[in-house]
Parts: C-alpha cells; structure tokens; sequence
C-alpha cells in the first residue's frame, strides 16, 4: 500500500514538473513572439538620419545603416520611415536639425558624426539614438564605459587604424619617418584622433608634425604651412573638416611631391596614395542591427555600446605614378580596392 502511494506521488511530482516546464517554455516563447511582434503592434517608426557633411564615407555608413535594417527582418515603408537630415558641414545647423527631428515626431535617430551625437546627448534626451561614424562615443560624452551610458543612447564607435597604418608606412616604405596631419581643434573627434595618433607614432618610433585649420578657408594656407614642415609624407587623420576640404590638402602634397596616406574612402578617390579606411558600410549595419533591437522593444540602457575595428585598405595607383612612386606589389596585391590602372594607362 505504502509502495503504490509512492508510485503515484512520484507520477504526480513527474507530471507537475512536467507542467511548469512546458508553462515555462510556453511564456519564454510568447515573450520571444512579442518582441518579434512588437512592431507590428506600433505604428510606422519614424527615424531620422541626421549628417553632419555629405561626403562618400557618410553615404557609405547610411547605405550600411539601411541594409542592415533590412538584415533584421525590417521593411522601409511598413515597419519604418527615414527622412535625412544634413548640415552639409555648417555646425550652427546640427542643432537646429536635432530639434527639427525631435518636434517631428522621431521615434528613432540615428546619428552620422561626432557633432550630431553630441547635439541629440542635448536636446533629445526622450528618444532613443543610435550613433555610427563617430570616432568615440564615450569621448563624445555617450557615457563612462560601453555598459555606462546615457539610457536612451547607444551605438558603434570607430576606433582609430593607427597602428595599420604604421605597419604599412614601416613595412613598404622604410624611408618616411616624419609625417604631417592637419586638425581642427574645434572638432573632439580630431582631437582624440590626433592624441590617438601620437601615441601610435611614439610606440613605432614616427613623428607627426601637426598644423591647426578652425575653417574650411584656413585649410589651403593650412595645408601650405604644413608641407613646409619637411614632412616625407601625409599621414591625414579623419574629420569633418579635413573630409569637406580634403581637395586642397591633396593639390598641396601634389605641388609638394608630398606623397599622401590617409584613413577615409574619400580620401583615396580624392587622390590619397594608401588608404587604411574603417567600412562604414559594416560599422553602420552593425549600428543598424542596434536600432532594430530597440525597435522590437529593447530598452536602449541596456544595450552596451560597441567599437568597430574592421578595416579596408585602398591604394591609388594614380595618385603614386603622379609623385614618380611606384608602389610595392604585395601592397596592391592587398588591396580591396585599386584605383587606377595597374598598367599605367590613362
């Protein structure tokens, strides 16, 4: 008797076991369901793009930002609508934009740029923002650390290529020892690129001559004071700045025989020799797959920032015959991208 009391008990404790677990697996799937639902649930999400400048890069990060919005299962038109907004490099306008997005009803921005993240840390502090293009958030004032940041703020950091860059200069061209960079003191992310870039320097044993530019009108004699440094070579930091006016830095090094290297897409196009350009196309769908978290529910807060280190190299075989240089094979051989033809036409 006692035997088969203890059989059913035990067929009762297996059945109720049993019960809690399948109740369980049924409510982590009705939250899994919820949060894939949850757009569905919310009317259209209106995200703005807010740009600083309308350079190549930027163009770059937003193809990457739709794609990867696209990547998550989302579609433009039924889950969500973009409008763009840029300042086409005028910094008095970024705030004004921010404000514009904010009275427009934003449910989301997605900021390109240092300045724009660092207008929407002020003025939007309701709506979520994810940032991309930008050097570093936490620099920018994002927050402490990648899991201590604003609660409605998070996004993809792109950290500098210093150290790829150098390799290269050390590797292929053993020759250069003193580079040249113009900054904007104005701009934080050059700034943190410039501190950035002299600790690199000092650990491969470079040095780095640096000549200050506020405006796009001081960037010609700016770049003119700088080739008279007896620099060998052009090693250009990102910005702003020196993006929108990079054209007179690269007819300097020209005029100069001044070979120049740089870390932004735009800049090979604009005739830097070697490139060391961070893909803006990747770091923004990887921005873009944040966002698309929030927008299935995800509280901002808790989502850590991240940093970005992917990299692709560019060389302009133009750019080098135009100096007399021809580069080294197993350089070009690396390359993602060539420009130029490597038969030498024209």
């Amino acid at each position: 008797m006692l035997n088969a009391f203890r059989r059913i008990a035990l067929g009762i404790a297996v059945v109720a076991a049993a019960s809690v677990i399948l109740l369980l697996s049924d409510l982590q799937h009705r939250e899994r369901a919820a949060a894939r639902g949850a757009l569905t649930k919310k009317h259209t999400w209106k995200i703005y793009f807010v740009q600083y400048n309308d350079v190549i890069d930027v163009k770059d990060a937003e193809n990457g930002v739709l794609e990867g919005l696209r990547e998550s299962g989302l579609e433009n038109g039924r889950d969500f609508e973009v409008k763009i907004l840029n300042a086409q490099g005028d910094m008095a306008t970024v705030s004004a934009l921010i404000d514009a997005a904010v009275t427009g009803g934003a449910d989301l921005l997605i900021t390109f740029s240092t300045p724009t993240l660092q207008a929407a840390l002020r003025r939007a502090q309701n709506v979520p923002v994810v940032y991309n293009y930008v050097a570093s958030g936490l620099k920018a004032g994002a927050g402490k650390s990648n899991t201590d940041h604003a609660p409605n703020v998070t996004g993809v950091s792109l950290t500098p290529a210093n150290d790829q860059a150098l390799s290269i200069l050390r590797t292929h061209f053993p020759s250069i020892r003193k580079l040249g960079t113009l900054y904007c003191p104005a701009e934080t992310n050059m700034v943190n690129y410039k501190i950035s870039l002299d600790e690199a320097a000092k650990r491969a044993g470079f040095e780095v001559v640096y000549v200050p530019a506020e405006t796009a009108t001081d960037v010609p004699d700016a770049a003119a004071a700088l080739m008279s440094r007896d620099i060998d070579a052009v090693l250009q930091i990102p910005g702003n700045l020196t993006a929108s006016a990079f054209g007179s830095i690269s007819e300097a090094a020209r005029r100069a025989h001044v070979p120049v290297f740089a870390f932004q897409k735009s800049q090979a196009i604009g005739g830097a020799m070697v490139v060391v350009a961070r893909d803006y196309r990747d770091s923004g769908r990887n921005a873009a797959h944040l966002a698309a978290r929030i927008m299935r529910g995800e509280n901002p807060k808790r989502i850590p920032l991240e940093d970005f280190a992917g990299t692709n190299l560019i060389v302009n075989l133009d750019a080098a015959r135009a100096l007399d240089i021809t580069l080294p094979p197993a350089l070009v051989r690396s390359a993602k991208d060539v420009i130029g033809d490597v038969n030498g036409h024209r």
